[in-house]
């Protein structure tokens, strides 16, 4: 105990210079009863965005400087009248008032402690940010609430996943050749790898797999079908992200867990499709813009931008190896990206023939603070959540594919069949119309200059941006993917010079 002493008089010793003093408090209790936390061993920090203003001086190795989102100057100790509350006293400047700072508890534990050269280790809530508004109180106390969110130990079940494969398998998909099957992060599932599905006895369209997991009761639990076998699946494979009922705001899909008893869930045809292979090969420009980026992490504007990759589903892309910069040193699994000066950042991929029409991609980047992010793991898969890609379709040849870094919405390409300029500026109407879930706008510029293309729902709120920047004369196709909208009437407008028009598109789900 003599190291988390130390550190709780580190986190605290700065209060001559503040007089906001706020105490965290988390209750660690379900945890020790699913033998995830040890009293005796382990201690909690907090790390978040506030950390430099509320006078981070660090608990970190040789050579390392602190920082945001890191290290364990805020060491937490348990309570003095529950041990399984842990809690914290930070001071903050009087300018903090006001403030709404984000945060996030970690656990610190033997086997983490020492070896973590980085300092940014532990195993971090899963949940999405804390929150808290700094009053102009002296004396502040955020109320009590459970690691990661989870008020009960949890309970067994055996869960039934069922996947309708009828669409599929009349696209294409070959039982004899290809499988299906569920991934998820409660084990037994695994991100990582498929636990297989078959055929129903009698209904062979209709696949499933029983899988007994342990969690909490009314927990939200995330999966995704996943199909493997022949190279012909969009996004490699896995299941593109959807919206609206059965799905998470992250675009996995999402059943609320039960009681102690067995549940089937309702069989749902896999979001994917199978894709005919390319007959040419196809010159692919990757181009993205930086511009006022900013990371998923924390939604803190990128600065300091360094490097930027490329990943994808289908070779020559790939998803394999590790979202961190060793990565970069073997081109077949990233591919780095050149900085044009302006924000923009570019690299030229061939597609051979035979190459699957239906890519699914995104981009990481390196920049200053980028490796505390995620607790130091996979930090530069910083663009948007498991799953949510960039998704096109190869036609043609030498393609230019455009999109902004964290707007998974659009792609948007330059017309590989326009040899002439064109002579005036147009926007098509969106085909196809209706749609679901994707459709391609074509539009015309007929010189260089400032273009915006943006989506509007019918109140006249702006709900994406399909391209917004510089962009050279000619001919242009947008693909709006729509997963994430409900159904409903939109409209999109194109501005290029004193050039403004809309057009109206109607989504059905």
């Amino acid at each position: 105990m003599t190291l988390m002493a130390a550190a709780f008089v580190i986190a605290t010793s700065s209060q001559s210079f503040a007089t906001k003093n706020v105490t965290f408090q988390v209750d660690m209790g379900i945890y020790v009863q699913i033998g995830l936390f040890n009293l005796a061993t382990d201690t909690v920090v907090i790390r978040g965005d506030f950390q430099l203003m509320a006078g981070d001086t660090g608990y970190y190795g040789a050579g390392l400087t602190s920082h945001n989102w890191g290290g364990r100057a805020f060491m937490m100790a348990p309570s003095m009248t529950n041990d399984s509350i842990y809690t914290l006293t930070v001071a903050f400047p009087d300018s903090a008032a006001g403030k709404t700072i984000n945060y996030k508890f970690v656990i610190i534990n033997a086997a983490n402690h020492y070896v973590d050269s980085t300092t940014n280790g532990g195993s971090w809530e899963s949940i999405n940010n804390r929150t808290y508004a700094i009053t102009s109180d002296a004396n502040q106390q955020i109320p009590v609430d459970y690691f990661n969110q989870r008020y009960t130990a949890g309970v067994q079940a055996n869960i039934t996943f069922q996947a309708d494969m009828t669409n599929l398998i009349s696209e294409g998909f070959d039982p004899a050749h290809d499988s299906i099957g569920v991934r998820g992060p409660t084990a037994p599932l695994s991100w990582g790898s498929s636990i297989t599905m078959a055929p129903i006895f009698g209904t062979p369209t209709t696949y499933s797999v029983t899988v007994s997991m342990t969690a909490a009761v009314g927990s939200s639990q995330e999966y995704k079908f996943f199909a493997q076998g022949r190279d012909l699946f969009t996004n490699g494979g896995w299941e593109n992200s959807g919206a609206g009922d059965g799905w998470d705001a992250g675009g996995n899909r999402v059943f609320t867990f039960p009681s102690a008893s067995d549940t089937t869930l309702t069989a749902v045809a896999p979001n994917l499709d199978v894709t005919a292979a390319t007959t040419t090969a196809d010159t692919v420009t990757f181009s993205v813009d930086m511009t006022g980026a900013k990371e998923r992490y924390h939604n803190s504007e990128i600065t300091g931008l360094t490097l930027v990759v490329l990943k994808g589903g289908d070779a020559p892309l790939t998803w394999g190896g590790t979202w961190v910069t060793g990565d970069t040193a073997s081109p077949s699994t990233d591919v780095v990206l050149a900085d044009s000066g302006n924000g923009i950042w570019w690299a030229k991929v061939v597609f051979p023939v035979q190459s699957v029409s239906a890519l699914g991609y995104k981009y990481g980047s390196y920049f200053s603070g980028a490796d505390t992010l995620n607790g130091g793991t996979d930090y530069m898969d910083n663009e948007a959540g498991f799953g949510v890609n960039h998704n096109v379709t190869l036609a043609g040849t030498n393609q230019y594919l455009h999109s902004k870094f964290g707007d998974q919405a659009t792609a948007i390409r330059q017309n590989p069949n326009g040899v002439k300029l064109p002579q005036n500026y147009s926007l098509s109407q969106n085909y196809p119309n209706p749609f679901n879930p994707t459709t391609q706008i074509n539009y015309s510029i007929p010189k260089n200059g400032y273009v915006t293309l943006k989506v509007y729902n019918v109140l006249g709120q702006e709900v994406a941006t399909l391209f917004e920047g510089n962009q050279k004369a000619g001919d242009y196709i947008a693909t709006f993917d729509a997963n994430r909208f409900a159904s409903g009437v939109y409209f999109y407008r194109l501005e290029a010079g004193t050039f403004s028009t809309v057009k109206k598109m109607v989504l059905m789900k």
